[in-house]
Formats: structure tokens, sequence, C-alpha cells
């Protein structure tokens, strides 16, 4: 699988960040790219697969108060294009969200502190990226392993927390950050130009810091995960269901699949 679209578009978003660093000098170059892709990358190599681990021993020791089964289904293939940048779509916007509620309370935002405004945003906003979005990057981790959640009562199979990764990425972010953008520049001309601004400056990183997750650190962290001693005690404890599973480039976020006995039963092989 290649990731030649989110490179080519991570790269465009970075060129005029890469041009304003390099009339700057090469310290400032080397700043935008450490601190904009680097830093965030580092944090998810920290936590993630920790916190991976912590998810699956949690399963494991209230396996028999849960109501659920939980187990790890074979792999088929990572998602598509499309599924990774619904997903740094997301990131986006919970950065924005939290960046324009955050902002206002750690300094005062008014049309004549622009740069102000602006600047503060964008240090909380890469400080998010790096550990707050760890939620997101986890999320995606062990729904890329083929971890799946089988709810006996309902008979149904869904990834684990899906829906908090939509429930971080809510369409009120847009709302809190479109109010600090008018508070900040004052009139709507401003505050389009300023969101504009502050979306060039951020785009790059949540583009390719995710991209090179996904190429370099998330398929080693998913063979940890599977080869892992909860994961061993997941599987002995928790039978794989029988019945479909959830293809990869599916939106297994918004579905549930759902095992009624008329499958099970054409399923089975006829004398």
């Amino acid at each position: 699988m290649t990731y030649r679209t989110e490179y080519a578009l991570g790269i465009l978003s970075l060129l005029p960040l890469l041009e304003t660093g390099a009339s700057r000098g090469l310290g400032w170059l080397v700043t935008i790219l450490v601190v904009y892709i680097g830093v965030p990358l580092l944090i998810w190599s920290l936590l993630v697969d920790r916190l991976a681990f912590l998810v699956l021993r949690v399963v494991c020791r209230f396996r028999e108060s849960s109501g659920h089964q939980y187990y790890f289904e074979k792999q088929v293939g990572m998602p598509g294009v499309s599924r990774r940048l619904l997903r740094d779509l997301r990131v986006l916007i919970f950065v924005f969200l939290l960046s324009a509620l955050i902002v206002p309370q750690v300094t005062q935002v008014t049309p004549n502190n622009l740069v102000f405004g602006s600047n503060p945003f964008i240090y909380v906003a890469i400080f998010l990226l790096a550990i707050p979005s760890s939620i997101h990057v986890l999320l995606w981790v062990l729904e890329d392993s083929g971890l799946r959640c089988h709810n006996i009562s309902r008979v149904t199979i869904t990834v684990p927390a899906a829906w908090t990764s939509r429930w971080l990425a809510s369409l009120g972010s847009l709302g809190a950050f479109v109010s600090f953008a008018v508070a900040t520049g004052g009139n709507l001309d401003r505050a389009i130009s300023l969101a504009f601004t502050l979306l060039v400056s951020l785009l790059p990183s949540c583009i390719l810091a995710p991209t090179l997750f996904y190429r370099r650190l998330e398929p080693g962290i998913i063979a940890k995960i599977r080869q892992s001693k909860a994961a061993v005690t997941m599987a002995r404890f928790f039978p794989q269901p029988s019945g479909p599973t959830l293809p990869p480039s599916s939106m297994p976020t918004l579905r549930s699949v759902k095992v009624t006995e008329e499958t099970k039963q054409t399923s089975e092989p006829h004398p």
C-alpha cells in the first residue's frame, strides 16, 4: 500500500511554512519540521503502544462483568486512502475545537492583538496534536489491529469505542473555532483570513504526522499487540464468533455487523 496521496497533500500544504522558514534561516526551517511533525511522532511512539496494552489488560481484567466478547479478527489489509484522510480531518477538527476553547482562557483575544491571538493558537494546537490526539491514534491502532467487540445480547460485532473518535471531532468544534476567529479578527473578512492562515499552518501536521505514523510506526505496534500476552489471554477467554467480519475498507465507526440465525444456517455445509 502506498501513501503517495497523503505525502503529496502534506508536502504541498507544508510548502508555505517551508518558504517562511527558509527565508528566516536554516534554524527556522529545522524548527518547523521538528515542531510540526517530529514532536507529534515522538509523543505517539512513546504513548500509543503503552495505551494499547493498557486497554487490552483492562479488557481481560473485566471480561466477566462486561457482557461482551473481544477478539482479534484476521487482518486482510490496512484502511484505504479515503479512510485515512477522513481520520486526518477528524484530528484537524479536534485540534481546532480545543484550541479555540483554550486560547481565549490564557490570552486576551481582540482584533488589536491578532498576532498574539494566532500564535498561541498554533502553539496550543501543536501540543494538542501531540498529546490529547494520542487518543485518536490509539483508536486507529486498535481498529487496524483487528480488535473487535462481540455484543452477545444484541448479536452485533463492532469496533470498540469507535464512537469516541466521532464525538471528539463533532461538528460543534467548527462553531467554537468560528467564534474565536471572529473575536480575533473583528469582522468577517479578517476572521476568514485568520481561519485560512491557521488552517494552512496546521494542515501539514495533521496530514504528514499521521501518514508517517501509518508508514513507519503502526505496523510494528500492531505486531506487538497481536503477539502480546494480553492478546493470547483474550483469545483464550473470548473465542472468535462465527459470521461475517468487518472489511478493512468499510466504515466500522458507523456500522454493526448483525449475525442472525439465518446467516449461520446458510453458512453451514449441507450433508
